[in-house]
């Protein structure tokens, strides 16, 4: 299956599904089908939240933020913007407040399909949220610059990944452990029956 996800905070969850996916080949029909839908299901979620999220930067009220930091995709950072020294103005921080709101309203959607797709997703996704909007406080608050703000936004979606991947591959040790368990138990009535016999 090819997603076509760009390098945002949420399209690196795109990396998941696959492996998610693959865990299922040895499950029975109906809950591969199930998992399979649900995947489906987190995957249009995060292209809706992709879309969400550019949609909002290309509101000319955000221009004022994409000068300091790129509203689609963190990782394009320029480096005049990851070392500027400046602090948000009082006009940045008010579209940084709209900007939040706007976000939020993205992610919102997303975390609501992955709470009833992948559950266990759901918090890593908030704890992304949460240390964004940690590093939008500072900034608003003149703690940090746009550049220690940008650095820090990197560093959250760099987290993001590498907590989704950790998680995902945790979901696929236990799939391979059912998997295993039931092999077992097959083997074991076979075993039983096999013994039984005249």
């Amino acid at each position: 299956m090819t997603l076509p996800f760009r390098r945002s905070s949420f399209g690196m969850l795109a990396g998941t599904v696959p492996l998610v996916a693959a865990a299922c080949a040895g499950l029975p029909q109906l809950e591969i089908r199930n998992t399979e839908l649900d995947l489906q299901r987190f995957v249009a979620a995060t292209n809706d939240a992709i879309a969400c999220r550019a949609t909002a930067a290309q509101n000319p009220r955000y221009r004022i933020l994409d000068e300091r930091m790129p509203l689609t995709d963190i990782g394009s950072a320029s480096l005049p913007q990851m070392t500027d020294p400046s602090l948000a103005t009082r006009a940045q921080i008010s579209a940084l407040d709209t900007w939040s709101h706007d976000l939020n309203a993205c992610r919102e959607q997303l975390l609501q399909v992955t709470y009833n797709t992948l559950p266990s997703f759901g918090p890593i996704i908030e704890t992304a949220r949460d240390q964004d909007d940690a590093t939008f406080v500072q900034l608003t608050e003149h703690k940090v610059t746009w550049g220690e703000a940008v650095m820090r936004l990197k560093g959250n979606r760099t987290t993001l990944r590498a907590d989704l991947t950790a998680h995902a591959d945790q979901v696929l040790a236990e799939l391979d452990k059912q998997q295993q368990e039931q092999l077992n138990r097959r083997a074991t009535i076979l075993s039983s029956i096999i013994r039984v016999l005249p």
